[in-house]
């Protein structure tokens, strides 16, 4: 499975940054189109083309934000100028279905696929249904889930593994955004999976994350009042991350079977 890393332009200073990869040379890594060019050309240049994923970054572009369709026509240009400038060949549509719907999320990922001359990677939320999971699964080779982080509710969970299986046993590629609970990944047939629990939980819930056994385990960093350097403790997490990501690359839960 791979394990994309995603935030890695936060959390760090630029030096802490560069010697965590100069150390531990990560394989896999998700950059948003939101946080600008040059950190999407920076993640391509530390694990090339082929181990890069674009997110188009559309939520975090509007978020809280007023933003018009002409606004977010303008966006998606853009989009496909980089995509095809730089030829990136995996990269998200824009699943802002909860705010301009569905038809014209479809209208741009049409767009997208003949401006660029590539496939999207489709992005399935819950409001879709399972027909429309099971007419991306007819339609594309690669898909995702989205809505994990903030979303989906414990309880949905058996419902979300049920819609992975059904993509993975007719060799569908599925990647879960943001869904990295290290306890049960190995239970999903994800083809991949991206986070940014490494820089979240250092920032903002002063956690430490330890590879161990196969897991990311957490610890909650008592300050006693003092002063966190949070600086450090990202670029301690990172690694502790890249080695899990290196971990998981050996854990083949996707398998490519024949087509039913």
């Amino acid at each position: 499975m791979k394990i994309f890393l995603a935030a890695t332009n936060n959390g760090m200073t630029r030096a802490q940054k560069a010697e965590v990869i100069a150390k531990y040379s990560p394989k896999y890594i998700l950059e948003t189109f939101y946080e600008g060019e040059k950190a999407c050309l920076e993640a391509i240049k530390i694990v090339g083309k082929k181990n890069f994923l674009l997110d188009s970054g559309a939520f975090s572009y509007m978020n809280g934000k007023q933003i018009s369709k002409n606004d977010m026509d303008i966006y998606v240009r853009k989009y496909i100028r980089f995509i095809c400038q730089y030829e990136v060949p995996y990269f998200f549509e824009m699943d802002v279905d909860k705010i301009f719907g569905l038809e014209t999320v479809e209208s741009w990922r049409k767009q997208i696929e003949i401006q660029t001359g590539k496939k999207c990677i489709p992005v399935w939320h819950k409001q879709r249904g399972v027909e429309y999971w099971k007419k991306m699964c007819r339609n594309y080779d690669y898909i995702a889930i989205g809505g994990l982080v903030l979303g989906a509710k414990k309880q949905e969970y058996p419902s979300y593994k049920k819609l992975v299986e059904y993509a993975a046993i007719r060799g569908i590629k599925v990647h879960g955004l943001g869904f990295t609970k290290t306890k049960i990944l190995k239970e999903y047939p994800f083809y991949s999976v991206d986070s940014s629990s490494w820089v979240m939980g250092a920032v903002m819930g002063k956690q430490k994350h330890l590879f161990e056994n196969g897991i990311i385990t957490i610890q909650k960093i008592d300050t006693k009042g003092k002063r966190l350097d949070t600086n450090k403790l990202c670029a301690h997490n990172l690694a502790q991350w890249v080695l899990y990501q290196k971990y998981m690359d050996g854990v083949n839960i996707w398998t490519k079977p024949k087509k039913i």
